[in-house]
């Protein structure tokens, strides 16, 4: 591996950590297309994986214990699963992109709708959707588990689906950031096994990984000081924001 895709990995792994502890999403909107820099897109997904891994690693430093209750961590987990399944079976279906579009939009409407809550078309919205909430007020974890589940295999947004959960149950901005960083931990560890079984990880990519981890450690312990340090309703508006910015690129 050349000196120029080893500094790719320490700059990626850098700034995805940043990210990652200060505001839980949107890492790897900037991971994937840095690598990719330097790597093919197949190659740069895959090391995506085990970077990513590093950085949830350390996260859960910065951020252990501070995470949702266990039981309501283990229904969105259980209520992931068959999502994943569900997108493993109708992926040669339905077609990736069209998904991607319906989750981006749905993204950017819900980061919309609480950003704006006195815009007309915002309200009127609301007032329309005002049955279907009423009905999964109870079921929300099941519909949010599972649709990032699914998204996780079909578009590679899970992330951005059950950060929509949590933005209305978690308001606390380090057991936001901090249940994400351990979904995501638990995520990326079997996306990392499953990438080097089928042959796009090898011992030496995981070496240049290792160099990068003082990279993603300093960038976490940043983004960790960053997080402490904003006000809970900005926070709240900046990950609104991030969400927004995260579904447009899914979209577009």
């Amino acid at each position: 591996m050349s000196l120029w895709e080893i500094s790719i990995i320490v700059l990626a792994g850098f700034f995805s950590g940043i990210i990652k502890t200060g505001v839980g999403i949107g890492s790897g909107i900037f991971l994937l297309p840095t690598l990719a820099l330097a790597f093919p897109a197949k190659i740069a997904l895959a090391l995506g994986a085990p970077l990513m891994l590093a950085s949830d690693t350390i996260g859960l430093r910065f951020y252990w214990k501070q995470w949702m209750p266990r039981h309501e961590l283990l229904r969105i987990m259980l209520a992931a699963v068959p999502g994943l399944l569900i997108g493993a079976l109708l992926l040669p279906i339905i077609p990736a992109d069209g998904f991607r579009v319906a989750i981006g939009i749905f993204g950017m409407t819900y980061a919309i709708s609480h950003l704006f809550p006195g815009f007309a078309p915002v309200r009127w919205l609301k007032n329309s959707l005002g049955g279907i909430n009423h009905y999964l007020e109870n079921k929300q974890i099941y519909f949010y588990g599972a649709l990032g589940g699914a998204a996780s295999v079909l578009a590679h947004a899970g992330g951005l689906v059950w950060s929509l959960y949590l933005m209305t149950t978690v308001k606390d901005r380090r057991i936001f950031v901090g249940t994400l960083v351990l979904m995501f931990f638990i995520t990326n560890i079997y996306k990392t096994i499953a990438f080097w079984a089928i042959g796009l990880l090898s011992s030496q990519d995981f070496l240049a990984i290792l160099l990068a981890v003082p990279a993603v450690w300093l960038g976490s312990a940043i983004g960790n000081v960053a997080n402490k340090s904003m006000n809970q309703e900005f926070f709240r508006k900046l990950v609104l924001v991030v969400i927004f910015l995260v579904a447009a690129k899914i979209c577009f």
